[in-house]
Formats: C-alpha cells, structure tokens, sequence
C-alpha cells in the first residue's frame, strides 16, 4: 500500500519525517502537529490534509504566507517529491510503498500518527506534541531490547527519542565521530563498515528492521569506530546518551544486552579486520 510522509531538516543531522494519516498542523504554537521554533512561522501557520483524492497544503491566516514553487499561495495541491516552505522550514511529501504486516515496527509510522482512540492523558489536551510520544512508546515496546523495561520508562526514553529518516546512500554515523547516542532501525535496512589506513572499504554487517547500533561508542567512550549508511531509504529513532545512560543505570538487563552487543561485533570486527590485513 501507499503511504505519504512529509519530510524536513531538523539541524546538521539528517531529517525528521512525519506520517501523514490524518490532517496535520504546522507552527509555531506547541499545540500543532509539527510544532516549529522559528520566530518568522505564526503560531498556527498551515495545515496538511487529505483532499479530493489528493493532499494540499493551505494556509491558516500566518503573516508570512506559504511558499509552493516559490511563489505564496493560499492552498496548493501536492504530488509526491513537491516541496513547499512554511517560515524558514522547508517541507518535502514523499510517497512510500509499504507492504501490510502483523509486525508493529513494519507498521511504525502508521502508529506514529495514529490518534489515541479518543482518551486523552489528563492535562494533555489533543495535541500531535503529545500523540506522537505516546505513539512512539508502544513501538519501543515492540522492540525486544527494551522489553525490560517499564512502561513509565518506555515513555520517558519515548519522550527523549528523535525520528530522522536517510536516503539510500547517506551516512548516519562516521567512522571517527565523537557522537554516543543509539539507533534503532525501525524500517528500510542500513550497511556498517570501516576503512583500512589505506582507505579501503570493509563491510561489517548489513541491518534490518528492530535491529540497533551505536553501543560501541555508548559503552567504550571512544569515537565512532565503524561508519554506518542507508542502503535504501531507513526510518530510525535516536535515542541521545543522556536518555541511555539513565535507562542503563536504572536497568540491569538493559545493561546486559548493551555489553553483550558490545563484545561480540568488538570481537567480530577485529576478526574482519585481521583478515583484511
């Protein structure tokens, strides 16, 4: 089946995509869907909705307008690859073919945007701000390295969690990287590798879905020592090392697995990497 997502930069790393599966808001205001920290975006700026058989994006009275093709319209009808620019955010629908599956990290982005089912926490409010962490616990759930972990603590690292999306080919991680944060594929698949001293590629491993990296910086403190890149378009969740740290100390199991995972690709790189010698 179909799925469309809006994607934007989100800083130096990589992108921030957003499942579209109902209307979505954008601006400034925390209440909206997409909530933007930019002071030129108003406070309720645009909105993304399903119409006539085709997504269009329209504008919710801001001062400084929606540009589509570089000119400020209105409304506009999007098709996939369009992009269009709300404050100094610019925003890309891509168009996804997705197989159906029994699998809930299959069907991430589809949770992700989903509704709540009509309850509301007390003192929420109905809010994207709010739905997508929610949203976004119930995969971490889904996902067998946290499966010891409580439900308040799947909702605070949920809290902590940053969705990026890459492009087949881009680099995630760089071998050499002072970054200590973990990933966890949610879709698509991503190749690991690293270089000799005379800049030859060594394939390490290619991952797949609900498969996680990143410890080896996390548990040693050292730099990056593998690179990681998109083998084809891959959804991922970030989770800083703050956000782990806590969660490591809190829980033992967790631990557990972090130096389990640790010493075996430690273990299998160097034997790789003795074989390339």
């Amino acid at each position: 089946m179909k799925r469309f997502y809006l994607v934007f930069e989100t800083g130096v790393h990589g992108k921030t995509i957003y499942p579209l599966l109902e209307a979505t808001t954008i601006g400034r205001d925390m209440s909206n869907s997409i909530p933007l920290l930019d002071i030129v975006s108003s406070r309720n700026h645009a909105r993304v909705r399903f119409w006539q058989g085709s997504w269009v994006v329209e504008d919710l009275g801001s001062a400084n307008g929606i540009l589509h093709n570089g000119e400020r319209v209105e409304k506009a009808t999007l098709k996939a690859g369009d992009s269009f620019q709300v404050g100094k955010t610019s925003f890309s629908l891509i168009e996804r073919e997705v197989a159906e599956s029994k699998d809930p990290l299959q069907t991430t982005l589809g949770l992700l945007s989903a509704t709540l089912d009509g309850v509301e926490s007390p003192g929420m409010g109905d809010s994207g701000q709010h739905r997508r962490p929610a949203r976004l616990t119930d995969v971490i759930s889904e996902i067998p390295f946290f499966a010891p972990l409580q439900e308040t603590e799947r909702e605070q690292l949920a809290g902590a969690a940053t969705m990026h999306v890459f492009d087949a080919g881009e680099m995630i991680i760089k071998e050499g990287d002072s970054t200590r944060s973990i990933y966890v594929l949610l879709d698509g698949q991503v190749r690991v590798f690293t270089q000799d001293q005379e800049g030859h590629e060594l394939e390490l491993a290619d991952l797949k879905t609900g498969q996680f990296f990143g410890e080896m910086s996390f548990v040693s403190g050292k730099p990056r020592s593998s690179s990681v890149a998109a083998l084809d378009s891959a959804v991922l969740i970030e989770l800083s090392y703050p956000s782990m740290v806590k969660v490591v100390k809190e829980n033992a199991a967790v631990k557990k697995v972090l130096v389990e995972y640790y010493k075996a690709r430690k273990q299998d790189t160097q034997e790789k990497r003795a074989k390339m010698d």
